[in-house]
């Protein structure tokens, strides 16, 4: 079964639009969501009503969507940050805002797990140590942990006693999973990728051929920051997008 795993979208239509055409060409069955449908785009409304309407496997809350259920989380976010997530509140309707609030911390499937941030902490903490794969090895299920939260497509590789991290600085690029290792996985950001790449990030499993593809997706993000314009958002959001930051 091919499953298409993406995560931070943050309202951007036009990159979410772009991620779910190259999944349908690509014959993507199913999905992983990784959290964070909300915050920093001008679409929020929208891609949560189309990421809800897939065949979804299993779906997260992430730190920006989790602010309905938990607002003590915006004392963590920044001003630009904070700017947006009050623009998104504005523009969801109650049937969205009552479907972010429903959804888990952490979801769990046949040989994997997923969470925004760690198993630790599914909300706040940003996966990205050899250490942290340590630490949290023993609080996540199954062969593969896939998580999101730091817009940067990368794996850790590992066992108990010794792992590696790697950071995906390719267009496409597959890994074969190894039974003898266990694997946290990032696809990326859809929306908002932050390695100096514009492109919107994700990633194909393979649950037969035992294989993670990292694919980057060009789109046209000009109409995303006409719209953010329009409607006031702070430049460096604008301008974050071409330059992917």
């Amino acid at each position: 079964m091919l499953i298409g795993v993406f995560s931070d979208v943050h309202g951007n239509l036009e990159a979410l639009d772009a991620c779910l055409e190259r999944f349908k060409r690509e014959g993507v069955s199913s999905f992983i969501y990784c959290g964070d449908m909300i915050g920093y785009g001008p679409d929020p409304e929208k891609c949560v009503r189309k990421i809800a309407s897939l065949n979804l496997a299993a779906c997260v809350l992430g730190n920006h969507d989790a602010v309905f259920v938990q607002p003590e989380l915006e004392a963590f976010f920044n001003y630009d940050a904070k700017v947006a997530l009050d623009a998104s509140k504005e523009m969801m309707s109650e049937k969205s805002v009552r479907y972010l609030s429903s959804l888990p911390a952490a979801a769990h499937g046949t040989d994997f797990t997923v969470v925004h941030g760690t198993p630790a902490d599914p909300i706040k903490e940003y996966f990205s140590s050899c250490a942290q794969f340590r630490s949290n090895y023993d609080l996540w299920q199954g062969h593969v942990c896939f998580v999101g939260h730091t817009h940067l497509p990368f794996y850790i590789k590992g066992t108990p006693r010794a792992c590696a991290i790697y950071l995906n600085k390719k267009e496409d690029a597959a890994i074969r999973l190894n039974d003898k290792a266990r694997y946290i996985i990032n696809p990326g950001s859809v929306g908002k990728p932050r390695d100096n790449n514009p492109r919107a990030s994700f990633g194909i499993w393979d649950t037969e051929a035992k294989t993670f593809r990292f694919i980057r997706q060009p789109y046209d993000f000009r109409p995303t920051q006409e719209k953010m314009a329009e409607r006031k958002f702070p430049s460096f959001l604008i301008d974050s997008l071409s330059l992917g930051l």
